[in-house]
């Protein structure tokens, strides 16, 4: 074996890789202006649902899940960007989609926020995401580690092929 191959197959050269492949994505499209809540999914029947796991460093975020939608699981990848100061944590999440009509319609940018300022070492609660498809994430999600931030975060989801 060569030196250094262990290390373009580590796990964080994968992450690194992956943000800077879908960055460029991430600036062509616009979020969605609305922060999804409770009211947004009265009435409505799951989707699916998804599992996703994230690391966060500085402002922004790389990370990877899975979407079982009608009984089909779809691997994807994401990067994401904190409004504020910035983070080292990481974040595991699960939960219910709703409004998915068709796989197509949950690649693209997604935004979550509460609209205050939070700075927090350790957390466990809902988060709440919606794509400019209107379909919606109700997510619990654990958090460890450091985030500074303004409430709001935005985040682009790129099945994979």
């Amino acid at each position: 074996m060569r030196p250094g191959a262990n290390f373009i197959r580590s796990p964080a050269v994968a992450a690194i890789s992956t943000l800077l492949a879908l960055l460029p994505l991430a600036g062509c499209a616009i979020p969605p202006s609305g922060i999804p809540t409770a009211a947004d999914i009265r009435g409505l029947k799951s989707s699916g649902t998804v599992t996703m796991t994230q690391v966060f460093l500085s402002a922004s975020g790389v990370g990877s899940g899975t979407l079982t939608f009608r009984g089909r699981s779809y691997p994807f990848t994401l990067v994401g960007s904190l409004i504020g100061y910035g983070a080292i944590s990481t974040m595991q999440a699960a939960g219910e989609v709703y409004n998915l009509h068709d796989v197509s319609q949950f690649s693209g940018p997604w935004i979550q926020g509460t609209g205050s300022l939070a700075i927090t070492t350790k957390a466990n609660g809902e988060l709440w995401l919606e794509n400019r498809n209107g379909v919606v994430m109700r997510l619990s999600a654990a958090q460890a580690g450091l985030t500074f931030s303004q409430g709001r975060y935005e985040l682009y989801i790129q099945l994979s092929q």
